[in-house]
Parts: structure tokens; C-alpha cells; sequence
């Protein structure tokens, strides 16, 4: 009988675990279908950025969008600046655009409702990033 309370005991400490990553994999569906080319990753950084701080202003990000072929880069490129204030780095033959900017969901829903994106990434900088690539898209 001790058995059986122990184990019961045990299950009752995994449901509020279970809960929470039955929780987690409902946000990460929620990624999906609302942004579906942005990385998971990056939308946990934000989103736990927003919620642990007062700030008002947006965060500081380096964001590296994977474009398809054949779009026109000098368009891109001043679409970019009239959005950002920040004229970013090509590279990939045009096809990956890296910038420092201020983010937020709103921002990222623009960018993934982009057809010409595929891919987009970033990480936190805080104001202090460089506009270098790190990521590689995958095709």
C-alpha cells in the first residue's frame, strides 16, 4: 500500500510539470501559425523580454531575414532603411539581410507576412550589436 501512495504521490508532483509542457508545445503551435518563419528561439527571447521589464521602448536585436532568389536587393535594401533607419548587411548573393534594430512582435509579424522571406532569426544585443551574420539558412 506504501508503494501505491508513493506512486501516487509522484504522479501528483508531474502534473504540474506535464501541465506546463503541454503549455509550452501550445505556444510553440502558436508560433507556428502566427509566425511561421520566425525561429522559436527568438520569439521566447522577446516574449520573456516584454514580460520581465518595464521598458517602453523596444529591444535591440540583430535580425537576419533569408529572403527568396531573385528579389531585387537595392529595393529590399531601401525597403529596409524606411523601416529601420538602419541600411543593412547583404550577403548570400542577396539573399540574407542583417540588421541591428529595435523589435517587436509587431515587427516580426511584418517581416514573416513578407512573401519575398523564408527564414528569419536574430538575437538580443541591447544596443550594443554587430552587424555581422551568424546564422546559416538551411534550404
Amino acid at each position: 500500500m506504501t508503494e501505491a501512495i508513493q506512486e501516487h504521490e509522484e504522479e501528483v508532483k508531474m502534473l504540474p510539470l506535464d501541465r506546463m509542457r503541454e503549455q509550452f508545445s501550445e505556444l510553440q503551435d502558436t508560433y507556428r501559425s502566427v509566425l511561421p518563419k520566425v525561429d522559436p528561439v527568438l520569439l521566447n527571447d522577446l516574449l520573456g523580454r516584454e514580460t520581465s521589464t518595464t521598458a517602453e521602448k523596444p529591444f535591440s536585436y540583430t535580425i537576419e531575414v533569408f529572403t527568396k532568389d531573385g528579389i531585387d536587393k537595392e529595393i529590399a535594401k531601401n525597403y529596409i532603411y524606411e523601416k529601420t533607419g538602419k541600411m543593412p548587411s547583404l550577403l548570400d548573393n542577396g539573399t540574407h539581410y542583417v540588421t541591428t534594430q529595435n523589435l517587436t512582435l509587431e515587427i516580426l509579424k511584418e517581416i514573416s507576412d513578407s512573401d519575398d522571406v523564408v527564414d528569419v532569426r536574430g538575437s538580443y544585443c541591447g544596443g550594443i550589436g554587430i552587424q555581422a551574420s551568424y546564422y546559416e539558412h538551411s534550404r
